[in-house]
């Protein structure tokens, strides 16, 4: 049966309102790799920022070390990688003491031909908040942001939060291209029993490594004309 189009026209606009929201809700969150973004440019030494630190635990897990430690313990991960695929790597902390944020973006903003790499763990009020997710917010920083993010998601069954453009400070004070990673919510349960395990922060570490190189060698690959 042909439904008269009257019936479309009326239920389009009731339908409206609630297409315009999820237009709205999905407007700063993007998935998925964006091939089509800027990139990072030349780039030789790789800053690597461990969340937290001394008295600054930050998330309290379930269960488990807080979220200074996996932080540090992944960034330490991270580095290493790195190390061993020949770049330069800088860390603003290699132990359980605090640092400043302004002495953080100090590191990064000091050093020319640099990105920025900081590591977190996620919590939230609602027990059954999950998945991982990565912050940007200069358009430099963009392609490497959903480089990691298109990574670090296949690392263990979570869910994909995608890519966030967001004013965190050592996001909108950093010179160079900067990354904020969110590996997952030591808040929820499962979650957190997942990345309390060594093996996991391994192999989140070496996605972001991963992309980390990806993203170096598409600029190194890139004619000089498209630099």
């Amino acid at each position: 049966m042909e439904l008269p189009k009257q019936f479309y026209f009326q239920n389009y606009y009731r339908i409206l309102p609630f297409l315009i929201l999820v237009v709205v809700l999905l407007s700063g969150c993007t998935s998925g790799f964006v091939g089509g973004a800027r990139g990072t440019g030349r780039f030789d030494t790789v800053v690597i920022d461990a969340g937290h630190g001394g008295f600054d635990r930050g998330a309290k897990p379930v269960s488990g070390v807080y979220e200074k430690d996996l932080a540090l313990d992944t960034a330490t991960r991270l580095a290493s990688q790195l190390r061993q695929k020949g770049l330069h790597v800088v860390e603003t902390r290699t132990g359980d003491y605090f640092v400043t944020l302004d002495n953080r973006v100090a590191v990064s903003n000091r050093l020319k031909d640099s990105i920025f790499v900081s590591i977190h763990y996620n919590w939230a009020k609602r027990k059954k908040a999950s998945g991982i997710e990565t912050f940007y917010l200069n358009p430099n920083s963009a392609r490497l942001a959903s480089r990691i993010q298109s990574k670090m998601v296949g690392t263990y069954r979570c869910r994909d939060r995608g890519i966030k453009s967001r004013k965190l400070y050592v996001l909108r004070n950093n010179k160079r291209p900067a990354v904020l990673c969110e590996l997952g919510f030591v808040s929820n349960r499962n979650e957190n029993a997942i990345v309390q395990s060594s093996k996991t922060r391994q192999k989140l570490a070496d996605s972001i490594a991963s992309a980390i190189l990806a993203e170096r060698a598409s600029y190194l690959s890139a004619p000089a004309s498209d630099r």
